[in-house]
């Protein structure tokens, strides 16, 4: 069970937002900037899907209650997203059969991620497959437009990239949930979030996950 929440966590936003970071920085750095416009539209785009699929939830109950949907998976999402564009542009100046197995390896490993998501209970079958294909497909409309453009290569940074976020502690930014709870509720007007065990709002008031001291703004912890 343990190595399920070790890949879990590498869809984490302590991971996959350092290498997006990394690979839109790197391609500022060789001046692509049309590339790095490309890749921060894309990525940017798929986790506003994911965001807001799962707000809609919390704050209006919107999902598919027949498949346990209650919004994209993020950490696949993410992981979709950056783990085959990393990954190619590790070995852009290689063979062309060499490109392939690493957007393939990238997509293998975001499928683990996803597949992780179901093991350790955080979501179903549903929303962890929706939010890998999500990703991928963000992946793919940057890739299409990557093996156009000219030489990107980004090794020195993203091999870095790569060895430190496998090894970096398995912990997402503190109560990073909350911030997407606390914009559903505010937008919906509600006090109380929806449950995916009956589909129904709360019998209470939500109340954050910290002691009282901590709570902000009456739904964030801080």
């Amino acid at each position: 069970m343990l190595w399920w929440f070790h890949l879990s966590a590498l869809g984490g936003l302590n991971v996959t937002s350092l290498l997006a970071v990394g690979v839109t920085a790197w391609l500022v750095a060789a001046r692509c900037w049309r590339l790095a416009l490309a890749w921060c539209l894309v990525f940017a785009s798929a986790m506003l899907v994911a965001a807001a699929s799962q707000m809609a939830f919390i704050g209006w109950g919107i999902g598919i209650r027949a498949l346990s949907f209650t919004g994209f998976s993020g950490h696949a999402a993410r992981a979709g997203a950056v783990f085959p564009v990393a990954l190619f542009l590790l070995v852009e100046r290689q063979p062309r059969p060499m490109r392939a197995a690493a957007v393939a390896v990238g997509g293998l490993l975001a499928a683990a991620v996803a597949l992780a998501r179901v093991r350790v209970g955080a979501h179903a079958p549903s929303e962890a497959l929706s939010g890998c294909m999500l990703g991928l497909g963000a992946a793919a409309l940057f890739l299409a437009r990557a093996r156009a453009a000219r030489d990107c290569s980004p090794k020195p940074l993203l091999l870095g990239l790569l060895a430190a976020t496998i090894l970096l502690p398995r912990a997402d930014p503190a109560y990073s949930h909350q911030w997407l709870t606390a914009a559903a509720l505010a937008l919906s007007g509600r006090d109380r979030v929806y449950l995916r065990n009956d589909w129904q709002p709360a019998q209470g008031p939500y109340v954050p996950p910290c002691a009282p001291d901590r709570v902000r703004f009456a739904v964030l912890c801080t």
